[in-house]
């Protein structure tokens, strides 16, 4: 018995070894993964950015008036928090969650629709700076 647990041990030792040597280390990006995987800012985030992005007209007008691209306001959900409070994660079939973060030193808080039915995720407007909403329809 202690004779086939000393080679399990060697054999994992192996795999462990062999699976973190390399330009990509496997091993660090799975244990990564494993505790990402109870952040729910994380798991969010990631439905966030694996879907289709929509731009609502409201988010559109905003882009154009404070001259972002929608790669920088996407650019939120790299490192943004998941503020729970102002979401509505209760909804059905659509949810709303809310992602701050900051985008050249200013607060920026944007509005996501997520439909998991139709793997879609819609821009609905955000804030720069908790400013007054524009482009109100």
């Amino acid at each position: 018995m202690t004779r086939r647990f000393l080679f399990f041990a060697f054999g994992a030792l192996i795999s462990i070894f062999l699976l973190s040597m390399g330009p990509e280390n496997r091993l660090k990006k799975t244990f990564y993964a494993y505790i990402d995987y109870f952040s729910m800012d994380k798991r969010v985030i990631w439905h966030l950015e694996n879907n289709t992005t929509i731009f609502s007209t409201k988010s559109e007008c905003q882009l154009v008036y404070y001259s972002l691209s929608k790669e920088e306001l996407l650019s939120v959900l790299e490192g943004g928090e998941v503020n729970f409070e102002k979401s509505n994660i209760e909804k059905t079939p659509c949810q709303f969650y809310v992602i701050e973060n900051s985008l050249n030193e200013k607060n920026l808080a944007v509005s996501f629709k997520f439909c998991d039915a139709e793997s879609t995720v819609e821009v609905m407007g955000f804030t720069l700076n908790s400013e007054l909403e524009i482009c109100d329809f």
